[in-house]
């Protein structure tokens, strides 16, 4: 392109030249350096832009002047001069009064309900902001797939911790094609006994997913505000940017936008990252790989490790005691579906006062537990819809139950066997 011709679109290079600039640059440094600037135009070999004042524009210059050029010349097809004008604000007689923080009284914050608030009970609060990290090939990925399924349909995660309150999840498996994210999710449908189908899991299939620029950012915001889900799972951390993990300024402005994004939405994010292969001695979280705002910045921290030949799963909490550890195991043989299960330690010492063995029939445990907190009978249809299952399989199930003697099936519908 000659230099003195117009660009026939000024307006679109100006936008495909700030594009190149936020791929080059850290968010902040887009949103303070070149957020604030204005195209004004093309005229011969100068590219004309507006700036909030004169010193801005003069530091503007000296940090990023080089940069503007270089990637100008590489849109517009040859050298610009960089024109730049300052737009100071006309002095007022009398400066605007400065504008508070909001404040309230300590007794007007809101009540929280009474006890522990859990997303799943033992491993995860509502609206908590954490990692579940561990050495490679510990099924971190398996760890997160269940407590997304278990999640969106209410079914006990690993069989045993209760989901009080199920609702809809965000899933982003970066390193997984969409094939094997199904073929995981829906063998742990099965195992739960719940349709996949039918359960408001959604899976973000975007190529990628760059948290350290403010495009991808808005788009992750967005999104959460129109699924709006109890749960967003990010897997793995390493593919959210391309930061150093080590350097606390850009790792911290990752984490407070999603600190952010928790508090606006109420959303609980659990991120997958891997930690060294020994647990450091002052607290297992500070074996996260990288910057030690990880571990401060957690809520919750599920740290998957292999302790005495076997896998074992703790949990900690900044509000919450901590619970573990347990040992898991992955099941995967002829006879179920491939899902992680906790396994029965005690006798080898592992666990031994917190192992929670995971009952026969995770359909059974959830049928009986509906049905004892009803007041009145409850037919299969009903059931059904509270459960989210298949209607074979429940039938099968309520036929158990009621071989077993655990229910009894009324006129009206099914109700718990008090005689028992």
């Amino acid at each position: 392109m000659n230099p003195t011709d117009a660009p026939a679109d000024p307006q679109a290079l100006w936008s495909c030249l700030i594009s190149k600039i936020a791929a080059t640059v850290s968010r902040q440094s887009f949103d303070t350096w070149f957020t604030p600037i204005a195209f004004a135009g093309c005229e011969g070999a100068a590219l004309r832009l507006t700036v909030p004042s004169q010193d801005f524009r003069e530091t503007l210059l000296d940090n990023f002047g080089d940069l503007l050029r270089q990637v100008a010349e590489e849109v517009f097809g040859a050298p610009r001069e960089l024109l730049l004008a300052a737009t100071e604000p006309a002095v007022v007689s009398q400066a605007a009064p400065i504008r508070i923080l909001p404040v309230v009284q300590a007794a007007a914050l809101e009540k929280g309900s009474p006890g522990y608030n859990w997303l799943i009970e033992k491993l995860w609060l509502a609206q908590a902001v954490g990692f579940l990290g561990s050495p490679p090939k510990h099924y971190k990925s398996w760890l997160a797939m269940e407590m997304a399924v278990c999640v969106a349909s209410g079914a006990p995660c690993l069989g045993a911790f209760a989901v009080p309150a199920p609702g809809p999840v965000l899933l982003y498996a970066a390193e997984d094609p969409g094939s094997a994210v199904r073929q995981r999710l829906e063998a742990l449908a099965r195992h739960h006994c719940v349709e996949l189908d039918r359960m408001p899991l959604w899976v973000i299939t975007a190529d990628s997913l760059r948290l350290d620029r403010s495009d991808d950012c808005q788009r992750l915001e967005a999104t959460v505000a129109q699924y709006q889900p109890r749960l967003l799972i990010l897997d793995p951390l390493i593919r959210l940017h391309q930061q150093d993990e080590n350097a606390s300024g850009p790792m911290a402005a990752l984490l407070g936008f999603l600190r952010a994004l928790q508090r606006k939405s109420g959303v609980a994010i659990a991120v997958i990252h891997h930690t060294g292969k020994h647990p450091a001695r002052t607290g297992a979280g500070y074996s996260l790989r990288g910057s030690s705002d990880f571990y401060a910045w957690t809520d919750a921290f599920l740290h998957l490790h292999r302790r005495q030949g076997r896998l074992t799963l703790t949990a900690e909490h900044r509000a919450a005691p901590s619970f573990g550890p347990v040992a898991l195991e992955l099941v995967h043989d002829d006879d179920s579906f491939p899902h992680l299960a906790l396994v029965d330690d005690s006798a080898a010492g592992i666990g031994e006062s917190t192992t929670v063995s995971a009952p026969v029939n995770p359909l059974a445990s959830r049928i009986l537990e509906l049905l004892s907190q009803a007041s009145e009978p409850l037919s299969v249809a009903n059931l059904r819809s509270r459960l989210r299952v298949r209607n074979q399989t429940l039938l099968q199930t309520l036929r158990q139950l009621c071989s077993e003697g655990s229910i009894c099936r009324t006129q009206d519908g099914y109700v718990i066997n008090r005689a028992t």
